[in-house]
């Protein structure tokens, strides 16, 4: 029973430094990330647009399957409007799908232009500030 009790001391030492060498590891890299804001930005329309296309070829997919339940269009456009334009664009011609819809072809460029816009006008705010 003695033997019993230092093991599981020792393991319960070992795990606890584990422990607290990944929460300063990840607090650290938390820190490092958000604290920039070029990166979280950057990180940011990374997972929107990887969503975006993600979204897009699931629709299709789901358009070629017979009773399948489709992804609204009001959903791909908000994806669209909220950063994930350049990534939806992509996927409506790698996919071929929504291409021939007002409302995509004329819609995520223009999201696309006004993210645009929006970021150039920060980092030139951002320089002169």
């Amino acid at each position: 029973m003695i033997g019993d009790d230092i093991f599981s001391s020792a393991l319960d030492t070992v795990f606890g430094a584990i422990a607290k060498v990944l929460e300063y590891g990840i607090n650290g890299l938390a820190s490092a990330i958000f604290s920039n804001n070029v990166i979280t930005i950057i990180i940011f329309f990374v997972i929107i647009n990887a969503l975006a296309i993600l979204l897009m070829k699931k629709d299709k997919q789901y358009a070629e399957t017979p009773d399948a339940r489709r992804i609204r269009e009001s959903t791909l456009l908000m994806v669209a409007i909220v950063g994930g334009g350049i990534g939806e664009y992509y996927a409506m011609y790698k996919y071929k799908h929504k291409t021939l819809h007002k409302k995509f072809l004329y819609g995520v460029p223009i999201a696309i232009l006004a993210h645009t816009t929006m970021l150039a006008y920060l980092l030139i705010v951002g320089i002169m500030a």
